[in-house]
């Protein structure tokens, strides 16, 4: 009988302490399947995380220091580390600290290598690395980049560049409406056209990913806020291979800058590119064009060029000189300006001389920096003004 407890006690003491010990390893060494989302906004605007796959050391690396407003040094990257801790379930978790409403980037590092949430599809390209992205809502702007109920269709295709001589990616959205029209649901119509260009460290994925375009146009749309349009977000980045991907293009750029500040390779292209909306897709002679940065001095030359095409331009955050005033009659000049934009100068004096020339324009000037939490909010207003 003693030696029956005993081993009845030594049995106790095996399933208390060793089973839950090699359980806890079997986590760590074998992935546990996803059975929870790997990122979650809560009520509170906290931002939950979980990770199940293999790895000791685990971070999420999120650019969560935003506080309301940007610096003029890109500070919409700036990350913050974030330790997980291994749950009961085996899986790392960490929540981050209430977030003011925004869309922020994300990824893990993991054993000291970094890596995307693959149960995330949310994501954008930046130079060379790819992060996440989890909108936190609770302001009238915010909620505008959350997911809509209703959907269109974005199209990643490629127009012939007659001044290159390749084919240039161009990413197209259809708004539900126009979906539904030419699937015989609704009468045939035309949609008006708004080419968005990026800026220097962009591609034709950039204002899609980062910039929301989708989510703000169709929530805009959702409110009757603006009528179904189709959004053309081109490659605006020349003298680059067609095989190469076109999100490493930054350092091509700035080496190139002086001369595509010249030769305006990229106005030449876009003739062809309207060509091939124009005969594409099903669209009216209502165009308009905006751009941030770079892309905002292309949009003012583009203007310039074809005054007659463009009922409007949305110039944000833009790098413009004399170069890009007006030299005949041209659509409504809307610009708008970070009071921290580190071309804030650029900005103010063209809008003086705009001013002076007695050109009739839109100047906005508000908080912080040449960020994309700022041209988001120009691309809303922006659009409603010229709805209006």
């Amino acid at each position: 009988m003693k030696n029956k407890g005993l081993y009845g006690f030594i049995l106790l003491l095996m399933c208390s302490v060793s089973a839950p010990v090699w359980a806890r390893k079997h986590r760590i060494n074998i992935p546990t399947a996803y059975d929870q989302p790997s990122v979650v906004v809560n009520e509170d605007s906290t931002v939950s995380f979980c990770y199940c796959g293999p790895g000791k050391r685990v971070k999420v690396l999120g650019d969560f220091q935003y506080a309301g407003k940007d610096s003029s040094r890109y500070s919409d990257m700036r990350t913050q580390k974030i330790k997980m801790q291994r749950g009961l379930d085996g899986c790392m978790h960490a929540t981050t600290k209430p977030l003011v409403p925004e869309t922020y980037t994300y990824c893990f590092r993991v054993n000291g290598k970094r890596q995307t949430d693959t149960h995330n599809n949310d994501t954008a390209w930046q130079m060379t690395h790819k992060w996440n992205i989890v909108s936190v809502g609770g302001t009238p702007q915010a909620d505008l980049y959350l997911q809509p109920e209703i959907h269109g269709q974005l199209i990643q295709t490629k127009w012939y560049d007659r001044s290159e001589g390749i084919n240039r990616r161009v990413n197209i959205y259809l708004p539900a409406a126009y979906v539904q029209m030419v699937n015989g649901k609704c009468p045939n119509g035309t949609f008006p056209v708004l080419y968005l260009l990026h800026g220097i460290n962009g591609y034709e994925g950039s204002w899609a990913e980062r910039g929301r375009a989708i989510q703000i146009i169709e929530n805009l749309i959702a409110s009757d806020s603006i009528a179904p349009l189709i959004v053309v977000m081109p490659d605006c980045n020349t003298g680059v291979h067609e095989d190469r991907p076109s999100h490493h293009t930054l350092w091509n750029n700035v080496w190139h800058y002086p001369r595509l500040c010249r030769d305006h390779s990229f106005e030449l292209a876009l003739e062809d590119l309207m060509q091939y909306i124009d005969t594409t897709y099903r669209v009216s002679d209502q165009r308009y064009i905006a751009g941030f940065s770079s892309g905002a001095r292309i949009a003012a030359n583009i203007v310039n060029s074809y005054p007659d095409k463009f009922l409007a331009v949305g110039l944000f955050s833009p790098v413009v000189y004399k170069e890009q005033m007006p030299k005949t009659n041209i659509p409504p000049f809307y610009i708008y300006m970070g009071k921290d934009d580190m071309f804030i100068n650029n900005g103010r004096r063209f809008h003086k001389r705009l001013t002076k020339s007695g050109i009739d324009h839109f100047y906005m000037e508000n908080e912080g920096g040449h960020t994309w939490r700022n041209w988001r909010i120009y691309l809303s207003d922006f659009m409603v003004k010229i709805n209006q």
